[in-house]
């Protein structure tokens, strides 16, 4: 916590404010105030994404600072703009949504991400944060280890993105089809955990910071891969979901989590969800670290607001448990910050 406060928090807000600086010299209107809706709706998850530097050095810290925040505030972005309508909104969002893929690949070829059909002037923003981000991430001394679960984490984002916003439209039916076929053989999972858990970014910032250690290997990529996805990611997703829950059952945006068929159902899913989660990290290298992470990700959205609802509450606290640690210090620390923001 320490490392934290006293350097990575401070590397993340001056990357945040370059962004922001950035996005309000972008010349299409409607681009600038979703860029800048995001950074300011977005903050405190761009900042925890930031604290997986605490894997890194000082020598390194500042790069998967640097990666860590451009690809959560990509990731954002790239949420609303898929949230517009279009004449192929599936296919626009598809090619979007490739720029995930683009920011962890920075040997790539160049691409268009907008769609054909429009013209946005957007001043170089999105192509400026897969610089960055894939800049940094290449400095890092064994990031080629871990990219191929990079990739894995990318794709599997792009295409459960891609088709959520799609089912704003047409139903969520590919969707669940497509996530259905996710699941690990040995495990039980529901079809929008599933989706849940490829949705999440959490696994990326994982390997970026794995990738600031000279001890990492493939196999190790492979293995912070198999717990973040799908149970760490999930778990993350779902409480978004959770604390967001009442705002999505007056707007169109897609609840996960109303698909529990009862409270109660619902209950148990999360307390299952976050104790294998919280298992799994304390089998990875560098598990107490990680086991911070869980807990600081955790606490993020338990001291959201929505997290005291009447409908969430029973659900937070079994996550709480369930996770254990410092989550209930973290949690006090981050209503603090909300409430000074």
């Amino acid at each position: 916590m320490a490392l934290y406060w006293c350097s990575i928090f401070r590397l993340a807000r001056r990357e945040l404010r370059r962004w922001e600086a950035h996005a309000r010299t972008i010349p299409d209107l409607g681009l600038r105030a979703q860029a800048l809706e995001k950074l300011r709706s977005e903050r405190l998850v761009a900042e925890g994404a930031a604290a997986f530097a605490i894997f890194a050095g000082s020598r390194h810290r500042r790069d998967v600072v640097r990666a860590c925040v451009a690809y959560e505030v990509m990731y954002d972005f790239l949420d609303a703009l898929g949230e517009e309508e279009t004449a192929d909104v599936l296919a626009d969002n598809r090619r979007l949504h490739r720029a995930l893929l683009a920011a962890l690949t920075p040997d790539g070829p160049p691409q268009r991400f907008y769609p054909d059909a429009t013209v946005r002037e957007d001043g170089g923003y999105l192509d400026a944060l897969i610089a960055v981000c894939g800049e940094a991430l290449a400095r890092l001394p064994t990031h080629r280890h871990v990219v191929p679960a990079l990739r894995k984490f990318a794709e599997r984002a792009a295409e459960a993105q891609s088709l959520n916003h799609a089912g704003h439209r047409g139903g969520y039916d590919l969707l669940a089809a497509w996530a259905a076929t996710l699941g690990p053989p040995s495990t039980t999972f529901e079809w929008w955990e599933l989706a849940a858990g490829a949705s999440d970014p959490l696994g990326v910032f994982a390997l970026v910071g794995a990738a600031s250690r000279r001890e990492t290997t493939a196999q190790t990529g492979d293995v912070i891969e198999s717990a973040y996805f799908p149970w760490l990611g999930a778990l993350v997703w779902m409480l978004e979901s959770l604390v967001d829950r009442s705002e999505d059952s007056i707007s169109e945006n897609h609840s996960y989590v109303a698909h529990y068929e009862t409270e109660g159902a619902g209950i148990d899913r999360f307390a299952t969800l976050a104790a294998n989660a919280a298992a799994r990290v304390r089998r990875l290298p560098c598990a107490p670290r990680h086991a911070v992470l869980l807990a600081g990700v955790t606490a993020l959205y338990l001291s959201h607001p929505g997290a005291a609802d009447e409908s969430a509450r029973e659900a937070a606290a079994a996550v709480e448990r369930a996770v254990g640690g410092p989550v209930g210090l973290l949690v006090a620390v981050l209503r603090l910050r909300r409430r000074l923001r």
